[in-house]
């Protein structure tokens, strides 16, 4: 399922990838994870939930706002928060993770801003990778949800 928002399409992430992005990323409970283009808000909860880091989504819709603010309210008490604002605008510098599911173009707008994270920051994208940038891993995973073969990129900040 598709919606159109901007020029940016929200296409989520199946929670089987969702959650081989979490163990790839491995966020500790000190640590802050921010989705840019959280969309429903399903990592965000998950990483809050599975791995009781703080976790921050960043959506430019109001819609998917709301619904991913009232999922988090049923799933409290967890560490989760949604904000409304535009991802091109919002200061992640303190971010500990980074998961993006973005298109290469909205990722080579980001590229500055990503690679200015702290030493040891990770940054996780599901399918497209941050052009001209060399991942630390790439992985391969079959979702159970959509049957197809979706990739992973990894980047740590050095």
């Amino acid at each position: 399922m598709k919606k159109e928002r901007g020029r940016i399409p929200f296409v989520p992430s199946p929670h089987d990838v969702v959650e081989k992005m979490l163990s790839l990323a491995d966020p500790r409970s000190d640590e802050l994870l921010v989705d840019l283009g959280s969309g429903d808000g399903r990592i965000v909860i998950s990483a809050a939930e599975n791995y009781r880091c703080s976790a921050l989504g960043v959506e430019i819709d109001k819609d998917l706002v709301g619904k991913a603010r009232e999922k988090i309210l049923r799933k409290s008490p967890i560490n989760a928060q949604i904000v409304h604002g535009d991802l091109f605008n919002f200061d992640f510098s303190k971010a500990d993770v980074v998961t993006l599911y973005l298109l290469p173009s909205t990722l080579e707008i980001l590229k500055p801003k990503l690679l200015s994270l702290r030493k040891g920051a990770r940054i996780v994208c599901h399918d497209f990778a941050i052009p001209g940038v060399k991942p630390s891993d790439i992985i391969f995973t079959k979702s159970w949800f959509t049957n197809k073969v979706h990739k992973i990129y990894v980047y740590e900040i050095s």
